[in-house]
């Protein structure tokens, strides 16, 4: 499938769901190639996935399917190649936050010494913002 056929199929998801993709040109002191922003919001009650349009191709086809990874979507008929989109998002997902100074859990698994270790200070975990 196209790339831009892609992204349409992606809208016309949101759409389905009454989730409105807006493209918007966004400062470029706020977004950059490196560090694109967008995603899923509530303005004034309604959801909205707001995309940088001036983004390449394949960020904003990430940043419509990163967003919609969030929302409930198995009532809604999708082609195959959408729905593995979303799902590779899905898994590319952040953790949710932690507050500051709050341990991070991480899977118990024994270290060197035999010792299981499972926390991990906030200061030295590091997430892609994506």
């Amino acid at each position: 499938m196209e790339l831009s056929r892609l992204l349409d199929e992606l809208t016309l998801a949101a759409n389905r769901v009454g989730i409105a993709v807006r493209m918007e040109a966004f400062d470029p002191h706020l977004s950059d190639a490196r560090n694109p922003r967008g995603g899923l919001c509530t303005v004034l009650g309604r959801r909205i996935i707001l995309v940088d349009a001036n983004a390449s191709l394949p960020d904003r086809i990430a940043t419509v399917a990163a967003a919609l990874a969030r929302v409930d979507l198995e009532s809604v008929f999708l082609p195959p190649i959408v729905r593995a989109t979303i799902g590779a998002h899905a898994r590319g997902a952040r953790p949710p936050a932690h507050a500051p100074g709050e341990p991070v859990r991480l899977p118990a698994r024994q270290g060197k010494r035999g010792k299981a270790s499972t926390l991990l200070p906030l200061a030295r975990t590091k997430w892609r913002d994506s």
